[in-house]
């Protein structure tokens, strides 16, 4: 009796060693992948480098630098000037100006 008791107790040992090692394959195979998030951006900040007429008038704003291109922000700052006004001078001048995007 004991010896069938050893024999089934090999043959179940051997039996199971594939079945846990299949489950775990599948088990990485099917787990879903971790999510890949960015980190959220907590401040942006746009360089414009622009043109005052003697009028007033803010005009030929331009994009210098920006902490993070490609996302629209530095054609948000220029359009956020596109109606911008300074005191009336002698002459034109240069100037330029940092815009902060913050949430």
């Amino acid at each position: 009796m004991t010896m069938i008791i050893i024999a089934l107790a090999a043959a179940l040992m051997l039996d199971a060693s594939p079945k846990l090692e299949t489950v775990a394959k599948l088990t990485a195979r099917e787990a879903p992948a971790q999510e890949n998030y960015a980190a959220p951006i907590l401040a942006v900040a746009v360089t414009l480098e622009c043109t005052a007429r003697a009028t007033g008038q803010v005009e030929n704003c331009r994009v210098l630098g920006e902490t993070h291109p490609g996302l629209g922000f530095g054609d948000a700052a220029v359009a956020l000037m596109r109606d911008a006004t300074v005191e009336p001078g002698d002459e034109d001048f240069q100037f330029a100006r940092t815009i902060q995007f913050t949430p």
